[in-house]
This record gives C-alpha cells, sequence and structure tokens, in this order.
C-alpha cells in the first residue's frame, strides 16, 4: 500500500502497478518464466495467458508469414 501512497495516483490499487509492472517486463521481452517469478506465479501458464500477448515475439512468427515474398523470414 506504501508504494500505491507514494504514487499519488488516484484510483490506483497495488494489482494496478503490479499489472503495469508485468505489462513493461513482456513489452521489453523478458521471459515469461521470470515475469511468473517476479510476480510469484507457481505457474507460468498463468503468466502467459495473460502478459504474452504484450510481447513483441508473441505474434511475429504470424505475421511474417503474411510477408508474401519473405517466406524465408518464417522460422
Amino acid at each position: 500500500m506504501t508504494a500505491v501512497h507514494n504514487s499519488g495516483l488516484k484510483k490506483v490499487t497495488q494489482h494496478t502497478l503490479r499489472h503495469t509492472a508485468a505489462v513493461h517486463m513482456a513489452e521489453a521481452g523478458v521471459d515469461m518464466e521470470l515475469i511468473a517469478q517476479y510476480l510469484g506465479h507457481s505457474n507460468t501458464q498463468i503468466t502467459r495467458s495473460v502478459y504474452a500477448r504484450f510481447s513483441p515475439d508473441y505474434m511475429a512468427k504470424a505475421a511474417a508469414a503474411l510477408e508474401f515474398g519473405s517466406v524465408s523470414q518464417v522460422q
């Protein structure tokens, strides 16, 4: 609660700060396993189901498949 209080932000909860931290880690390409450990999740699949979409690599393979003339980019 101290971090929320010290932030001076209104309508922000501990959960909001925790979720925001996880999203920033995912956007930075941090492995889901590390994010899960940071959040204290015992099951990485929970972390992946919530935060994977924020990873820059999440849809990269699917998007590469649509780059016509660039078939070699799909791995």
